[in-house]
């Protein structure tokens, strides 16, 4: 068997390159199309700390995203509950969903979660005039570029905004191109279609 074991992203999902079965983690099964292991691209960040909690040595090519290395440029000051809502959702291994009142500031929970995190980041929206919305934001908070996927526009990058459509039928494409997904009014998500946005993702970090 070769000495390099492989995790590797494939449509939405993961798939193990030479691993014995006694090494494969609980979340994949057996695909006999392609005689490998395979699970939802989801479970990336259980796998990957599972495999290093075993002293699993292996290669990651299934991750296509880096540091954002961007500056967060914000002249607001987090109100005390803001700033708790980014420590509770740090604690909590960067994965969440943080619940506040309209007009309470959820969006500058979100800036200083995508400046925190310092992972190339998409933010899923469930409508047009949001991605817009969201765009201005983040330009004005990030500086440019900023990517739109949907309404005619297809442009991807580091800092990207899409609608929950689009997602669904891009994720496959740039599942692992993102190491945090936010998640704008997150009561769409648990949709059958638009959970696919979710489970074909490996983001390692999630705001809700």
């Amino acid at each position: 068997m070769p000495d390099t074991r492989i995790l590797r992203f494939d449509q939405g999902t993961l798939l193990l390159e030479n691993f014995p079965a006694s090494e494969v983690p609980s979340a994949f099964v057996h695909d006999p199309r392609v005689n490998l292991w395979r699970a939802p691209a989801i479970h990336y960040h259980q796998v990957a700390l599972d495999l290093h909690k075993r002293g699993i040595k292996w290669r990651d090519d299934a991750r296509n995203y880096g540091p954002l290395e961007r500056p967060h440029r914000c002249d607001r000051t987090p109100r005390e509950y803001q700033a708790e809502s980014l420590q509770a959702w740090r604690n909590n291994g960067r994965r969440g969903v943080v619940v506040l009142p309209t007009g309470a500031g959820k969006s500058l929970v979100a800036e200083l979660c995508i400046a925190d995190a310092n992972r190339s980041a998409l933010i899923v929206a469930p409508t047009l005039d949001l991605v817009g919305q969201w765009y201005d934001q983040l330009v004005r908070s990030f500086g440019g570029p900023v990517g739109i996927v949907g309404g005619g526009i297809h442009e991807v990058e580091d800092i990207s905004v899409t609608t929950y459509d689009s997602a669904f039928l891009h994720v496959e494409r740039y599942g692992n191109r993102f190491g945090l997904v936010v998640y704008d009014e997150v009561h769409h998500l648990p949709g059958p279609s638009y959970a696919q946005a979710a489970i074909l993702s490996l983001a390692p970090f999630r705001l809700g």
